[in-house]
C-alpha cells in the first residue's frame, strides 16, 4: 500500500543539485520548489515504510554526498486532510 505525501526537506550545507539528485533522481519525488537549502515535493511512501524510515534514507543519502550536512524533513499526509464544511444541507 502506498501513501501520498508532501515532503519538505530543509538542510544546511547542501546545494540545489544535491537535493535534486537525492529527492528526485534517487527517491522519485516530484519537485514543486527547490533551492540550495530546501526541497518541497510530492510522492508516495510504499511498502509500509514509515515517515521516520524514509527520513533516515533521505538523510543518509544526502550525508553520503555532504557528510557535514544537517537534514530535517516534514511529512504532510495528503490523502486524508482535515476539512470543514459550511452552508445549507444538500443531499
Amino acid at each position: 500500500m502506498s501513501r501520498y505525501y508532501q515532503l519538505e526537506v530543509r538542510t544546511i550545507g547542501t546545494t540545489e543539485e544535491d537535493l535534486y539528485l537525492v529527492c528526485c533522481d534517487k527517491f522519485g519525488w516530484s519537485e514543486e520548489s527547490l533551492d540550495d537549502t530546501n526541497f518541497i515535493g510530492e510522492g508516495c511512501l510504499c511498502g509500509g515504510k514509515s515517515e521516520e524510515e524514509a527520513h533516515e534514507e533521505i538523510s543518509k543519502a544526502i550525508k553520503e554526498i555532504k557528510p557535514e550536512a544537517k537534514v530535517k524533513t516534514q511529512w504532510t499526509y495528503l490523502e486524508d486532510l482535515p476539512y470543514e464544511t459550511y452552508g445549507d444541507d444538500i443531499e
